[in-house]
């Protein structure tokens, strides 16, 4: 099975309408079923976008910093979503390792955490993308593949057209993909995605 773009949006929707689960307690369920998968490592780069996507990314640096893993954390823009804006308010409280990309200098900060992590997390887009990525965001996707040492994207690999798989110009090339509820039509079959495990979301299906 797999879901379309609009499938999944509409169970997310159903799950907070209907069943009157709030999106915070959703992304903390998709943040521990990640840390679940991926705690075995030991140092982490996280580069959030300014969404829900990002918001997953921030909430799962929680949970390692609590399990005494290192962690830097890259905000790109200006954060946009509710849960995002919370999730950052609870991790200031753990972590000075918080920074921000938004200019081509703050690439060097970021090269060096990649290049010295073992895990780079790919938080920056999620399904809902369907424009060519440009500026700042290709660049970091480009360093991102570059210099990383193993690449985890959450939910899909940024740059990724869910319905289609067409790359919106680039894209990170994940070696895992760890995608909420259910595999995405664009990721299937898609070398760009690497291993795909999906995360248990807490929500009834459609």
């Amino acid at each position: 099975m797999s879901l379309l773009r609009e499938e999944m949006f509409e169970i997310d929707r159903r799950a907070t309408e209907i069943h009157k689960i709030r999106p915070i307690l959703l992304m903390e369920n998709v943040a521990l079923g990640i840390f679940n998968e991926i705690n075995k490592y030991d140092s982490y780069t996280i580069v959030c976008g300014n969404g829900n996507n990002g918001g997953d990314g921030v909430a799962l640096a929680r949970h390692l910093l609590i399990d005494k893993r290192d962690v830097d954390i890259f905000i790109m823009g200006e954060p946009q979503s509710e849960e995002l804006i919370e999730n950052l308010e609870i991790l200031r409280t753990f972590t000075n390792n918080i920074y921000k990309l938004n200019e081509e200098e703050d690439l060097v900060k970021l090269v060096d955490s990649l290049e010295v992590n073992e895990v780079t997390v790919d938080c920056i887009f999620g399904i809902g993308l369907c424009r060519d990525v440009r500026g700042i965001f290709e660049k970091v996707i480009e360093e991102i593949n570059r210099h990383s040492n193993y690449i985890i994207s959450i939910d899909i690999p940024s740059g990724v057209e869910a319905n289609t798989g067409e790359v919106l110009n680039t894209s990170v090339i994940a070696n895992e993909t760890m995608t909420v509820y259910e595999i995405k039509k664009g990721m299937v079959d898609n070398e760009l995605c690497g291993k795909v495990t999906t995360i248990y979301l807490g929500v009834p299906g459609l």
